[in-house]
């Protein structure tokens, strides 16, 4: 029989498993480098295991985990940015974009797709469309995290719908739609509901 401390182990252990993958993958989006994307999922889930068991538990960690990665990742890029020469002042507009050679080489692949579907979206679209579809937070805990009204949210949601349906009609794929879910940290059953959503 397992002891107390055991259970919450292995409990911790289930979270870490399920979300690691999909935090690392919400990551990319900001920082474009695997390396530091795992570090900081992995920095997160040690403070929740030494400082933060009771998340564990509670309905509340996917807001905290999603909103903590999002966070630490605008921390890592504005200290970068002070920090190095090659970082100029309108880094935030930029912070989106593809790099230039994927740009001049043009979607070869579904992955590149995605990256051009996605890299269409204001930063702040965005931002809310990945904690909505990656982070599976509700509107209100969007709004939270961002420090947007809900009202605000919906819009920006509606408005990367919008965008990602007519890059979709115009490009004519549909082939990509699992990468969407892969990058998403969602599995291949989703695959019908994420095109009800898109096309609906």
């Amino acid at each position: 029989m397992l002891t107390g401390n055991e259970k919450l182990y292995q409990e911790f252990k289930a979270v870490f498993e399920q979300y690691y993958q999909p935090l690392c993958n919400y990551a990319f989006n900001f920082l474009k480098d695997k390396d530091a994307c795992e570090d900081i999922v992995q920095e997160i889930f040690l403070r929740i295991w030494e400082k933060k068991k009771n998340l564990i538990h509670s309905k509340e960690i996917r807001y905290y985990m999603f909103t903590a990665v999002r966070n630490n990742c605008l921390s890592f890029i504005e200290n970068k940015k002070k920090s190095s020469a090659l970082f100029t002042e309108d880094m935030g507009a930029t912070l989106y974009q593809l790099p230039q050679d994927d740009k001049e080489a043009g979607p070869t692949d579904s992955l590149e797709l995605i990256k051009k579907s996605l890299s269409l979206l204001p930063p702040r679209c965005k931002d809310v469309f990945l904690l909505s579809r990656i982070g599976k937070l509700s509107y209100k805990e969007i709004a939270a995290a961002t420090g947007v009204s809900v009202k605000t949210v919906e819009n920006q949601i509606g408005k990367a719908l919008k965008i990602l349906k007519e890059f979709i009609k115009e490009h004519k794929v549909f082939s990509f739609l699992p990468g969407i879910l892969f990058i998403s940290g969602l599995n291949q059953n989703g695959i019908g509901d994420f095109i009800k959503l898109l096309f609906s």
